[in-house]
């Protein structure tokens, strides 16, 4: 048994304990209880002052950023490795969907830990923090020294971490326990579009849409849309379900607007808004996740290929507006999604505005952040370690040399942002036994 296992089995009820702490705190960005000191509300500041008081009882220094990011420290060395994640929660959509109270961690009899929060991202953060502990109660000598940093709005905005590099120095490098194992040094450039069939003039036709809502509009596979509509002067409703999905990953979900276009086909449609609108899924998003109908598609040896996610639909009195998002790999760029759009919305109708976008993130596999972190990853699992590209996003793509690094292995359904997240306890200790080796990689000096 080595030292670092030791005190990891010596530290475990205490990081249990810890940890249920954090998942009691609903810590879900409240702009209406924004205040000095809490820009997203009170529960991402009760958040960090329960994250601050763990690290400070660790004998580390504690730093809070006016309530946008808070930073622990140890070693006095100008040069640090960073370990970013974050203490703010996506919200409960469907609380009848959860077989725990979401806040509260639950943990059953085969270990397995139950929480908004043990994955995404508290779990994780908070074991990369005891990694840090162990090396400081060491008393390992450091070539670099080491910050845990957690952000307060990677769910929302990410301006936490534009806040924090404002006035700090970026480190040297780092990683975000906020992905997956073995190493994700490729993270897909994300562009999300929010494309509006403007209303226009009334023409000949049957169908009348009168009403049109899902119950989420973005960063999933549309699961639920809900319509009112009148056919020669009939009143209607129909619902058209799915199977939810992260948006990042729409080949693991299904698309209830795949199915709304292919059902008002059927009809002519009074509304141009409409009509554009079901041309458009029908034409170039349906049954295609991938791009190719749109002729979006790309692939790159490295990070694989395009994702296109139609996430959902809103009607206003401007018209009726449709979410995509689309996640693409180095062999294309957003300005060939910017022109495909300036394309397609002459042909449909449409006009269109990018909502969110974040850049690129690719680490070769072959300088000192990725091979350190696959020798820690093999040293503790005895398995080999390969680089992996991702659709989602982490805090590693705000660093000049960063990689999300765990926690989830292979294989886990941990249900990020989902209902019922979960993760289990021997992972977390796993990923806390890994980070110790990969801190130690990186940050000790070796005699």
């Amino acid at each position: 048994m080595t030292e670092f296992t030791k005190r990891i089995q010596e530290y475990e009820q205490e990081y249990l304990e810890d940890l249920r702490r954090l998942v009691g705190i609903r810590s879900v960005r409240d702009s209406a209880a924004a205040g000095p000191g809490a820009p997203f509300g009170r529960g991402i500041r009760q958040a960090f002052d329960c994250f601050l008081e763990i690290g400070e009882r660790f004998g580390l220094r504690a730093e809070d950023f006016d309530g946008y990011a808070c930073h622990l420290a140890y070693g006095e060395q100008k040069e640090y490795v960073g370990v970013l994640g974050h203490l703010d929660v996506v919200d409960i959509l469907s609380p009848g969907q959860w077989r725990t109270p979401p806040f509260e961690m639950v943990q059953s009899p085969d270990g397995m830990l139950w929480g908004r929060g043990v994955c995404d991202d508290k779990g994780p953060l908070l074991a990369g923090l005891y990694a840090l502990r162990i090396l400081k109660e060491m008393k390992v000598p450091l070539k670099r020294s080491i910050r845990v940093i957690a952000g307060g709005a990677e769910e929302t905005t990410w301006e936490c971490m534009e806040y924090y590099f404002a006035g700090n120095p970026q480190p040297v490098m780092g990683f975000s326990p906020d992905g997956n194992f073995p190493v994700v040094n490729g993270e897909k450039g994300i562009l999300k579009l929010a494309l509006l069939f403007p209303r226009g003039e009334e023409r000949d036709g049957v169908c009348r849409i009168k009403e049109l809502q899902c119950r989420t509009v973005r960063n999933y596979v549309c699961a639920h849309v809900e319509s009112k509509y009148e056919i020669d002067g009939e009143q209607r409703e129909i619902t058209l379900t799915g199977k939810e999905a992260l948006s990042r990953n729409p080949q693991r979900g299904e698309n209830a607007l795949w199915k709304f276009a292919a059902y008002f086909s059927q009809y002519s449609m009074i509304q141009p808004e409409a009509d554009g609108l079901v041309r458009f899924l029908n034409d170039c998003l349906t049954d295609d996740c991938f791009g190719r109908k749109s002729g979006l598609y790309a692939e790159d040896a490295q990070m694989g290929f395009t994702s296109v996610c139609p996430t959902g639909v809103r009607m206003t009195k401007e018209g009726i507006y449709l979410y995509v998002d689309i996640r693409y790999p180095r062999s294309t760029g957003p300005e060939r999604i910017r022109k495909w759009a300036r394309g397609w919305s002459g042909a449909y109708g449409f006009t269109w505005q990018a909502e969110e976008e974040k850049r690129l993130l690719y680490v070769p596999e072959d300088g000192e952040l990725v091979t350190g972190l696959k020798d820690a990853y093999e040293k503790v699992t005895g398995e080999r370690a390969r680089a992996l590209t991702k659709g989602g996003a982490s805090y590693a793509r705000t660093l000049e040399n960063g990689v999300a690094f765990g926690a989830a292995f292979e294989h886990e359904v941990n249900n990020p942002h989902m209902p019922n997240e979960c993760m289990s306890c021997g992972s977390l200790m796993k990923a806390m036994e890994i980070y110790v080796h990969a801190l130690w990689n990186l940050t000790v000096e070796k005699r």
